[in-house]
C-alpha cells in the first residue's frame, strides 16, 4: 500500500482557450487547475507525482490487466469457459479489444502526466533534495511506462512534452530507440535519487535508487535480447545488478512463501522486494490508487461460509500447467500422489488443494492432477479478515524482487564469461547467483531442514492412519503424514520440512515417532539436508546453463507477469509456444480443455499485441504489427 500521505489527484489535460474578449483573456481561472495556477508548492508537486503513479495501479495496468491477462506463456492457462476475447488468456484478441486499448491509454496517460510535471518541476521554491526526489521518481515512471509499451506493442510513439492538439500523425520509434530513451531517463533518475533507499524509508512502494538500478539492469538485459539483440548490453546488466547486490540494501527472504504472505498481509519486505506498486485498502498513511484482483482471479477457489470466519471468496480463473509443476525436482522415494518435491516453491505456486463446501462447512479437497491446480502464489486466505472477501483487494504488486537481480546477473554473466568465472564488475559467478535462488527455493539458504523419512519397519495391525511426530535434531516445525496398506505403514510423506527461520533449522537428524492407528511396531528414520541439494549441476556449457536459467525463472517468477516477456526476449516465442502446445496435447492438458484452447490458438503475430484500431485511426503514421 502506498505510503505517500497526500490526497491522490488526477491531472487534467490543460487546454488553452483562445477568445476575442480581452476580459476573458486577462481573467485567471479559479475553479480548475492549469499550469499557470498550479505547481506553486512542494505539496502540489508531490500531488502531481501521485498522478504519475496513478495509472500504474489502475485496472488498466497492474490493477487488473497486467497481473495476468496478457502475460501468460507456458506456465499458466485459463480454466474459465466464458473468457471470450476480452481477457487474452486464449490468444484470441483483436485490434479493437477494449483491454488492449486500455493498456495503451493508461501508459500514455502516465507519460503525459510525467511530462506535465517535468515541464513544471522548477516552478516552486523548495528544498532541492526534495525536488530531485520528485523528478527522479517521475523520470523512472515515464521510463517504466515506455518499457510497458515497447514490450507489449513493439514500435511506439515517444513523447517527451505535454500533449498538444497539434500532436498528430507522429511516427512510432522502434524498440532500440525506445530503450535508448528509457536508459536516458533511468540514468538521470539514478543520479537524482542517490541516498533515497527503501531501507531508510521503511517501505518500497515508491521509486528509490536501487529500484532505478534494478530497472536499468532489466532494461539492459532486454536490450541484449530480441528484438534489439545488442549483446554489448550484457556487461551493463552485470554492472547494474552488481550495484544492487553491493548496495547491501537487499537480500533474499529465506522463506519463499513468506514473500507472498507478506504481500497479502500488507507487510513490507524491503529486503526482498526492491519495488512494489502500491494499492488501496491500506491502513493509515496511504494514497488511494485503486485495487486489484490478485488472490481472486489468481488464487485458490473458495466461497464464503456463514459460520466460518476464515472463509473467503475467490473465483480462481487461472490454473498452472503441468509444464510448471514438472519443472520442480521431486523426491523419488515419496509414496504420495503426486510425489513430493524437494523444491518448496512447487506446492506454493501450484496449489494441491481447493476449497469446497461439504454439509455446509468449508473443506480442503486435494488436487492431484497438475492441469487442475490453481495458481497458488497469491492466496487470499492470508489477507486480513476485513479485506479477504472483497471482490477486489489492494495487495501490493511485486515489480522487481532481489531474486530477479540474482538471476539476471547469472544470465548476463554466463553470456559474458560462462558460468564459472566472475565477470568484470561482478563479485559472483553465475553459479553462485543461481544457487542462492535455488537454495532459498529448497528452504536451505541459511540452514538445514528435514529431507527424507524412510520406513524401516512397517509394523502390524494398522487399521487407520497413525500420527507421525518429529522431535529433536535442534530444529522445529517439521511435519509428516503416514500411508498404510494391509495393516502396515508403507510410507511417510513430509508435509513441512521445518520452519524456515534462524533458530529453527535442524543440525542433526530428528526422531520420528509413529503412534495410534490401532497398530504397533512401525519405525521410521529421518535425514536432513546437507546444504548442497539445491546446487545446480556443475560443468554446464554456456548454452545449457542458459537453458537452466530459463527453467529457474519459470520456477521462481511464474504468475508475476514476467514469463511472456522472458520467452519473447529469448528470441523464439512462437516456436517455443508450438513446443508447449505439443507438450500440452501429449501430457493430459485435455483435462483443462479451456486452457488447451489457448495453447492451440498461438500464432506468430502474438509475440506483440496489436496496435489499437482507435489509435491507428487517430495517428495515420502508425503501422500495425505484423499479422494483425
Amino acid at each position: 500500500m502506498n505510503v505517500m500521505k497526500l490526497k491522490y489527484i488526477l491531472l487534467i489535460c490543460f487546454v488553452i482557450s483562445i477568445c476575442s474578449c480581452k476580459k476573458a483573456l486577462e481573467t485567471e481561472p479559479t475553479d480548475f487547475y492549469t499550469p499557470a495556477n498550479y505547481f506553486n508548492t512542494q505539496e502540489q508537486l508531490q500531488q502531481a507525482l501521485n498522478g504519475v503513479y496513478g495509472p500504474m495501479m489502475s485496472p488498466r495496468l497492474y490493477g487488473q490487466i497486467l497481473t495476468g491477462y496478457y502475460e501468460t506463456a507456458d506456465e499458466l492457462l485459463s480454466n474459465r469457459a466464458a473468457d471470450g476475447d476480452s481477457r487474452g488468456f486464449r490468444y484470441t484478441l483483436t485490434p479493437s479489444n477494449v483491454n488492449v486499448h486500455a493498456i495503451w491509454l493508461a501508459c500514455y496517460q502516465g507519460i503525459n502526466n510525467a511530462n506535465i510535471l517535468l515541464d513544471n518541476i522548477n516552478k516552486p521554491t523548495m528544498n532541492e533534495t526534495n525536488r530531485n526526489r520528485i523528478k527522479g521518481q517521475t523520470l523512472f515512471l515515464r521510463a517504466y511506462y515506455y518499457w510497458l509499451l515497447t514490450t507489449h506493442f513493439q514500435n511506439v510513439v515517444i513523447s517527451l512534452k505535454p500533449s498538444s492538439i497539434t500532436d498528430i500523425d507522429i511516427p512510432a520509434s522502434n524498440p532500440k530507440q525506445v530503450y535508448a530513451q528509457i536508459e536516458t531517463d533511468l540514468k538521470e533518475a539514478e543520479g537524482l535519487l542517490q541516498g533515497y533507499t527503501s531501507a531508510s524509508l521503511g517501505y518500497n512502494d515508491v521509486v528509490t535508487v536501487t529500484a532505478v538500478q534494478a530497472m536499468l539492469a532489466r532494461t539492459y538485459l532486454y536490450m541484449a535480447g530480441y528484438p534489439v539483440n545488442d549483446a554489448t548490453k550484457y556487461q551493463n546488466a552485470v554492472d547494474y545488478c552488481a550495484k544492487v547486490i553491493n548496495s547491501g540494501q537487499h537480500a533474499l527472504n529465506p522463506d519463499y512463501k513468506q514473500v507472498f504472505i507478506n504481500l497479502m498481509q500488507d507487510k513490507y519486505d524491503v529486503k526482498e522486494n526492491i519495488l512494489e506498486w502500491g494499492f488501496a485498502t491500506a491502513p493509515a498513511g496511504t494514497v488511494t490508487k485503486g485495487a486489484n484482483d490478485i488472490g481472486n482471479f489468481f488464487g485458490i477457489p473458495s466461497t464464503i461460509v456463514a459460520n466460518d470466519p476464515s472463509s473467503y471468496s475467490a473465483v480462481s480463473w487461472v490454473y498452472v500447467t503441468r509444464n510448471l509443476f514438472d519443472a520442480y525436482e521431486v523426491n523419488a522415494s515419496s509414496t504420495s500422489t503426486p510425489k513430493t518435491s524437494f523444491d518448496l516453491r512447487r506446492d506454493w505456486n501450484c496449489s494441491n488443494y481447493i476449497y469446497a463446501i461439504s454439509s455446509g462447512a468449508r473443506v480442503k479437497n486435494p488436487v492431484t492432477n497438475p492441469w487442475l491446480m490453481p495458481s497458488g502464489k497469491f492466496r487470499r486466505e492470508y489477507a486480513p479478515a476485513e479485506a479477504r472477501n472483497l471482490g477486489i483487494y489492494g495487495i501490493n504488486w511485486p515489480v522487481i524482487r532481489y531474486s530477479d537481480i540474482l538471476l539476471m546477473y547469472a544470465e548476463a554473466a554466463n553470456e559474458l564469461v560462462g558460468s564459472s568465472t566472475v565477470p568484470t564488475g561482478g563479485s559472483l559467478t553465475a553459479y553462485d547467483a543461481i544457487n542462492m535462488v535455488r537454495k532459498r527455493g529448497y528452504g536451505i539458504l541459511n540452514g538445514n531442514v528435514v529431507k527424507t523419512i524412510s520406513v524401516t519397519n512397517g509394523g502390524t495391525g494398522y487399521t487407520t492412519v497413525p500420527t507421525v511426530t518429529i522431535t529433536g535434531g535442534g530444529g522445529a516445525g517439521a511435519t509428516a503424514t503416514a500411508t498404510i496398506s494391509a495393516g502396515r505403514v508403507t510410507g511417510i510423506n513430509i508435509t513441512s520440512p521445518g520452519i524456515i527461520a534462524t533458530g529453527s533449522y535442524y543440525t542433526a537428524a530428528p526422531t520420528v515417532t509413529i503412534t495410534g492407528g490401532n497398530g504397533t511396531g512401525a519405525i521410521a528414520t529421518a535425514t536432513i539436508t546437507t546444504g548442497t541439494e539445491a546446487n545446480l549441476i556443475t560443468g554446464l556449457s554456456k548454452e545449457n546453463f542458459q537453458l537452466a536459467i530459463r527453467d529457474e525463472r519459470l520456477r521462481e517468477f511464474n504468475a508475476e507477469s514476467l514469463r511472456k516477456n522472458d520467452v519473447t526476449r529469448w528470441g523464439n516465442f512462437y516456436q517455443d509456444m508450438i513446443t508447449f502446445k505439443i507438450y500440452c496435447e501429449a501430457n493430459g492438458a485435455s483435462a483443462s480443455a479451456n486452457g488447451l484452447t489457448g495453447a492451440r490458438n498461438v500464432a506468430p503475430r502474438n509475440i506483440w499485441l496489436p496496435i489499437p484500431d482507435y489509435e491507428l485511426n487517430l495517428n495515420k503514421s502508425l503501422v500495425q504489427n505484423a499479422g494483425w
